[in-house]
């Protein structure tokens, strides 16, 4: 992995959580919208599973830290979101790779709130997360419209691009 891959993740963990507690938050009170589980979602989208894991467990773990639920709710939840996502990545549409993002997002909020309900955390029950469901749903969709792109555009652009092997008949190609 690229230096420039891992300093933009170093970035957009803060950058996505700030923006979550200062902006999302608060504009979508009290439906649970998540900005930093889109991103995790776009992120394996584009990169895959391996990618997508990393980057949702320590996204989850820095959320978890800076809450004042129990530490590795929030971790696991992105983690599997990671992998689901990355495993459903492909040559898909901007919309059709949003819409996948709003649902796995919306899955994995309801896990979230699941898990925190049986932790007895913060006065989350399951019913709130089945109730929420829908409107997180679509408040996710809203942001994976315009995080999708962004992500892609990132990812695929020259300075962050992911190296690409070269096989030995490539190479020789070149020389010959």
């Amino acid at each position: 992995m690229r230096r420039l891959r891992i300093a933009a993740a170093l970035a957009a963990v803060p950058t996505a959580l700030l923006l979550q507690a200062t902006l999302v938050a608060p504009l979508t009170l009290p439906v649970p919208v998540s900005l930093p589980a889109v991103l995790v979602a776009a992120v394996a989208l584009v990169d895959g599973p391996g990618v997508g894991m990393s980057f949702g467990f320590t996204l989850g773990l820095v959320a978890d830290l800076g809450s004042n639920h129990p530490a590795g709710v929030l971790a696991l939840s992105w983690l599997g979101l990671g992998i689901v996502a990355g495993s459903a990545a492909g040559r898909r549409s901007v919309r059709g790779d949003a819409a996948t993002a709003a649902v796995l997002c919306t899955a994995a909020s309801v896990v979230a709130a699941l898990l925190l309900a049986l932790v007895h955390a913060g006065g989350v029950s399951a019913w709130l997360a089945v109730r929420d469901s829908i409107p997180a749903g679509l408040g996710d969709a809203l942001l994976a419209l315009a995080i999708v792109p962004l992500v892609r555009a990132f990812l695929h652009g020259d300075a962050l691009r992911a190296p690409q092997a070269v096989s030995g008949l490539q190479m020789a190609g070149r020389h010959g």
